[in-house]
């Protein structure tokens, strides 16, 4: 498949030690996983830049071997408090009215390798999180063919993968529930396309639901089973994998789920470490958040643009996407003033009123890591030492 040129925002002359108007094409990075049959790759920062993400740069998470699933025999059943319980073929799924839905999908375990303590889970940089197309059937309408019955509160899904989770003595099946009024919104699918094209094994052939606005551990791949609950789902990955669970929390108490994604910024350019020849400047970044949209990127340059710098936050020029659930890109014009060292800073609002912190409260699992994206960066004058 032809991977899709990623857009250069940036002026004409870039303040960067690489040759003038040539972007570095990263490769995903693969993360050491906590069990040797799943799979953990992250998305390159460079490849956030695109308006939806490459399906072939987008970020995995698997916590168990990736099934091999016969669309032959794969089945579709959705049952529990419903009136008319059924199943459904791939064939029967793909018949179906199907609509589309631009949305992000973040790992909520996305940037905790930066998280002090260190929490248990895969130490993701901040690359997994990704944008794509998904086209699929919504959940509300088979759902409502089912006929759901009074006293409905959630939506438990379950996929085809299970394994061995850690702290778990038996095999599981990956299963995850979602507020029936979530579960009912129409742009929640069952999905069969990504970036218009089917699904690959890896991202949930033949079927997987996308909810946006949730964290990724609700889009269920290779998904078997939909059912509805009277109680909230009691699950290992709804109460100790997906939870957030806070310092001196008792073990048999009740946890807060892991649900909507907190808002949140990352800086595509510079990335850490580069090296800027004093002059002018472009930076760029992506912002989004499951609460609504983006209404305002603030920059700080650390220094890097002066003495009187350090203490100041900019406003970025926002690039916002056409769809509710996707994310906005920004830019920011600045100025590298002086030979030195420094640290770039980037925080986002949402329409809500959430402002990212300097730094997230500290949860075990290192969940929902929102804090303040910074990356350092030197200014150096062309020729001289490093």
């Amino acid at each position: 498949m032809r991977v899709p040129a990623i857009p250069d925002r940036r002026k004409s002359t870039p303040s960067e030690a690489a040759p003038a108007g040539k972007e570095v094409r990263e490769s995903p990075l693969e993360v050491r996983p906590p069990t040797p049959d799943a799979l953990c790759i992250e998305t390159p920062l460079s490849s956030l830049d695109a308006p939806t993400t490459p399906t072939d740069h987008f970020y995995v998470r698997n916590h168990f071997a990736t099934p091999h699933v016969e669309v032959e025999t794969w089945r579709l059943r959705i049952e529990g408090a419903v009136d008319r319980p059924y199943d459904l073929t791939y064939d029967q799924v793909c018949a179906l009215p199907s609509r589309e839905v631009e949305a992000v999908l973040e790992c909520a375990g996305n940037s905790r390798s930066s998280v002090r303590p260190r929490p248990e889970g895969v130490l993701w940089r901040n690359g997994a999180v990704g944008t794509a197309r998904w086209r699929g059937i919504p959940l509300s309408d088979l759902l409502e063919r089912a006929g759901i019955r009074a006293g409905a509160v959630e939506v438990m899904l379950e996929g085809a993968d299970r394994g061995q989770e850690p702290g778990v003595s038996r095999d599981i099946s990956f299963q995850m529930s979602v507020s029936l009024a979530k579960a009912i919104d129409p742009d929640t699918l069952v999905a069969l396309e990504m970036n218009g094209e089917p699904l690959s094994r890896r991202h949930g052939f033949p079927a997987r639901v996308v909810v946006p606005d949730w964290y990724g551990m609700a889009s269920v791949k290779w998904v078997t089973r939909i059912v509805v609950l009277t109680e909230p789902f009691k699950g290992h990955f709804r109460t100790r994998a997906y939870a957030y669970i806070a310092e001196g929390d008792a073990a048999e108490s009740e946890k807060r789920p892991v649900t909507t994604v907190r808002v949140k910024s990352l800086i595509t350019w510079p990335k850490e470490g580069a090296v800027l020849s004093p002059g002018p400047l472009r930076l760029r970044g992506v912002a989004w958040s499951g609460h609504g949209r983006i209404i305002r990127v603030d920059v700080n340059l650390g220094g890097l643009g002066g003495p009187r710098e350090e203490e100041t936050w900019h406003p970025a020029v926002l690039i916002p996407a056409d769809s509710p659930h996707s994310w906005t890109h920004w830019e920011y014009d600045g100025h590298a003033e002086r030979p030195g060292f420094y640290v770039v800073r980037a925080r986002a609002t949402d329409e809500q009123g959430h402002t990212q912190p300097v730094q997230a409260t500290w949860n075990f699992r290192g969940l929902g890591n929102n804090s303040i994206h910074t990356v350092p960066v030197e200014v150096r004058r062309p020729g001289a030492a490093g």
